[in-house]
Parts: structure tokens; C-alpha cells; sequence
């Protein structure tokens, strides 16, 4: 270190040492690369598990659950970090995920795999925010696109083997790994974590956890609201009535007014500055989770995929999605900026509308494969740009809502359209195949909004 402050000290300089920071950058990359493992295997496995639980319409909530509880969690994790410091919050938050894991490696029904994928939500809820709060206050400025960019790349190593590995223990072995494994993993990881986190100074003196009745009321109706909206996914197509209509748009609006306590005012508005940047990536991020999300569904039921194959778009895109977070930590300039984030979501509707293709007659599931390589390329292009970037318009006291912000959008995005997806594939269900069309060209059209956001991504220039 080259300072040492006390806890009351609010000096600039809490930069780690370059050992210690090597330290924390492999911790880090350790911890997402484990929880990434989990849910891409999970995401490739989970056609296979509802139907072994004979859950199948189930498959949304089973599936979006995490991240609806994850938004309740999350949005809590930011005043908790802000009031004691990110380390207890990261430890919460590891406790809960295993505990959760440990509960969907038993679960006996498909009710009790819900449950402790929600358990497990909460717990992941609290492991991000943290993260992004100790790389902006430990980390050299000029050094943080390279932290984001490795905390993207994370994702290539689970991204190659996950798929593989879930194909094999649900093909060989049997689903419950594909829950079970992470935990033990993360058990031989923790000492190295405590022994490091432990000479990391403390960013301020600890004060008071005050919550406002409001915000709190705010996020748990939030997490609850969407996880409403799943279980409609899980409703019979035949169920499908006006009043259950009707009940899915009353909790749209009640959720968008809880929402938006939790983001920067005006980012449904995609205000110029933080806000745009916020909705930016929370249609980037949660159409392209909820997309994939179908991918694996669509390729076993139209193509009869088995777990490896379907495994194998989740390793290619994650792949290249890594290639281009690469490239965009090698030009975090402004210029670059603003061309990536125009390239990213275009470069997304075209692979998007690719995968699409194989619903056509005599296109095979192949076409899946292609369109989702480009797609995560783009993404990857600009998705871990914008955390810089968000930071970089917010003072460091800040940081902590800032970064709270960024994961609710994401987690939001991501959950919301999981169960609206779910919705609009349950409503044209007797349309067969062009079921999934419907499903993914719904969430293709919310990719031109996200475009539009793009181009306010930074305030109004000074004339």
C-alpha cells in the first residue's frame, strides 16, 4: 500500500499495492468464473431437470427465479456497502448462494428447485455489488476497464467446459451435480479469499444501516412482482384468459413504479448521462440473457438437441463475447466508446435474427450457433464498457448507489423479460415452433430501444 488510512480517513489514495491488487483481480476472477460456471451449466441443464421433474411449464420461473430474488438482494446491497463495507455483504451473499445451490442439488419437486434457485438469487444479489465497489476504490483509475474486461472474460473458461460438463453429468451422472459441484469448489476457494480481503484497508469508518421504508418496500415489491409474472409464464396456454391478462398488466405498471425507486431518475426516459447509460445496458443485458435463455429450450424441442449440443451455443458465444470485451479493454477511449456502442446492439439484432433462421424450413439448429457468436460478440463489445463509464460521470461517495444501479438494470432486464418471454411463449403455444418467433422477436424489437439509448450515452455537450 502506499497509504494506509484509518477507517475515518476519507483520503484518496486506497490503492492496492500491485501484488495485492494481482491478488484481488485473481480472487475476483476466481469467485464470477465459479459463479459463472454455475449458471451457464444450469442454463444449458435446465430443459433436461424441469422435464426430469416433470415441470416443463414451469421452465421460465425454474429458470428467472434467481434473478427476481437477485433484484431484491442487489438492490439492498449498495446502502449495505455504502454503511459497512463490501466484505460483510460478500460473505452474506457467498453464504446464501451455496445455500442455495445445496437446496436445488435435493429438491425432491420442481417446488423446492424454485425455492432454493431463489435462495441462491438472493445470495448473488450480494456478490456483485461489492465487487464493483472495491475495484473503484482499490483500483488505479487507469487500471479498471482491464479489471471489468476480466471479470467479462471470467466468463470464457465456464463458458467452454460448462456445457460440456452439464451434457456429461446429466447424460452420465445425473443433474444434481450440475448444482453440487459449484458448492465444492467454492469451499476449497474461500480460505485464499479471507486470508487476502483481510489486509484490504477499510474504505470508511462503519456507520448505521438506515434503510428508507420506501426503498425497501420498493425492492422486496419489485423482486415479488416479477416473480408473479414467471409463475403467469407457468400457466397452461388453455388457462390463458382476459382476467389473467388483465392481472399481467395491472403487475406491469405496479412493477415499473416500484422499479423506478430503485434507478437514477429518468432512466425509463433514457435521460442523457447515468441514466441512459443504465437503461443502455439493461436491454442489452436482459435481452440477450433472456434470449439465451430459450436458446437451449428451442434447440431440444425443434431440433431435438441433447444437452451437449444445445450446451455448445452458451461455449461459442461466451467465447466470443469474451473476444470482444478483449478488444474493448484494449480501446477504452471516447471515440471507441461511442462506435462500440453503436456496433454492440446492431451487431446483436443481426445475430439475434440469424438465430431465428432455424425455425425456417430446411434450416437446421445450426443457424443458432452462427447468430448467437455474433450476438455475443457485440455485446461483449460494449456491455463492460459501461460500468466504467457510469462510474467515470459519479463521484466516489456514489459509487456504491451507482453501482447497485447497474446491477438492478441488469437484473431487472434480465428477469422481467425471462417471465415476459415466458408469457408471450405460453400465448402462442398452439402456434407450434413459431412459438419461439414470436417469443424472440419480441425481444429482438426491445434491442432497437436499447439502440436508440445508446446515442445518450453522455450529457449534453457544453456549447
Amino acid at each position: 500500500m502506499s497509504s494506509n488510512p484509518s477507517p475515518a480517513d476519507n483520503s484518496e489514495n486506497l490503492y492496492l499495492s500491485g501484488h495485492l491488487a494481482a491478488w484481488f483481480k485473481i480472487i475476483a476472477v476466481g469467485m464470477i468464473t465459479l459463479v459463472a460456471f454455475e449458471a451457464v451449466a444450469v442454463a444449458t441443464a435446465m430443459p433436461f431437470i424441469v422435464d426430469s421433474l416433470q415441470g416443463n411449464r414451469f421452465y421460465a420461473l425454474a429458470s428467472g427465479i434467481p434473478l427476481a430474488t437477485q433484484l431484491v438482494s442487489t438492490g439492498l446491497a449498495g446502502p449495505w456497502v455504502d454503511a459497512k463495507g463490501p466484505k460483510p455483504v460478500m460473505y452474506t451473499g457467498i453464504v446464501l448462494f451455496l445455500s442455495g445451490l445445496l437446496a436445488a442439488t435435493f429438491s425432491p419437486g420442481i417446488g423446492w428447485l424454485v425455492v432454493g434457485r431463489g435462495i441462491q438469487g438472493l445470495g448473488g444479489g450480494l456478490l456483485i455489488v461489492p465487487l464493483y465497489v472495491m475495484v473503484g476504490a482499490y483500483v488505479l483509475p487507469r487500471k479498471q476497464g482491464a479489471f471489468f474486461a476480466a471479470f467479462a472474460i471470467a466468463w470464457v473458461l465456464p463458458s467452454l467446459f460448462g456445457p460440456l460438463v452439464a451434457g456429461f453429468l446429466v447424460d452420465y451422472v445425473h443433474w444434481r451435480w450440475v448444482f453440487g459441484s459449484s458448492p465444492l469448489a467454492f469451499i476449497i476457494f474461500l480460505p485464499v479469499m479471507w486470508v487476502k480481503f483481510k489486509q484490504f484497508p477499510p474504505l470508511h469508518a462503519t456507520k448505521p444501516l438506515k434503510m428508507r421504508k420506501r426503498f425497501m418496500f420498493a425492492t422486496l415489491a419489485s423482486g415479488t412482482l416479477i416473480g408473479a409474472l414467471q409463475i403467469i409464464s407457468g400457466i397452461k396456454p388453455q388457462e390463458i384468459d382476459a382476467y389473467v391478462l388483465g392481472g399481467t398488466l395491472v403487475i406491469t405498471v405496479l412493477l415499473f413504479i416500484f422499479i423506478r425507486r430503485l434507478l437514477p431518475t429518468g432512466t425509463f426516459l433514457a435521460r442523457r448521462g447515468v441514466p441512459a447509460t443504465i437503461a443502455f445496458r439493461g436491454l442489452l443485458n436482459g435481452t440477450f440473457i433472456a434470449t439465451e435463455t430459450f436458446l437451449p429450450f428451442m434447440l431440444k424441442n425443434v431440433h431435438g438437441w441433447n444437452p451437449t449440443q444445445a450446451g455448445l451455443v452458451m461455449t461459442a458465444s461466451g467465447v466470443t463475447w469474451a473476444v470482444g470485451s478483449w478488444i474493448q479493454g484494449r480501446y477504452p477511449d471516447e471515440k471507441q466508446f461511442r462506435l462500440f456502442a453503436k456496433i454492440g446492439p446492431l451487431g446483436q439484432i443481426l445475430g439475434t435474427l440469424i438465430t431465428m433462421l432455424s425455425l425456417v424450413h430446411g434450416f437446421g439448429g445450426w443457424w443458432v450457433l452462427i447468430g448467437w457468436c455474433l450476438a455475443g460478440f457485440s455485446v461483449g463489445l460494449i456491455y463492460p464498457a459501461t460500468s466504467v463509464h457510469s462510474l467515470g460521470m459519479t463521484p466516489p461517495a456514489k459509487h456504491g448507489k451507482i453501482s447497485s444501479a447497474l446491477q438492478v438494470s441488469d437484473t431487472f432486464g434480465a428477469s422481467s423479460l425471462i417471465a415476459y418471454a415466458g408469457i408471450v411463449y405460453a400465448l402462442t403455444y398452439h402456434f407450434g415452433s413459431l412459438a419461439f418467433a414470436f417469443t424472440i422477436g419480441m425481444l429482438c424489437l426491445l434491442i432497437f430501444v436499447a439502440l436508440w439509448a445508446g446515442t445518450r450515452l453522455f450529457p449534453e455537450e457544453v456549447k
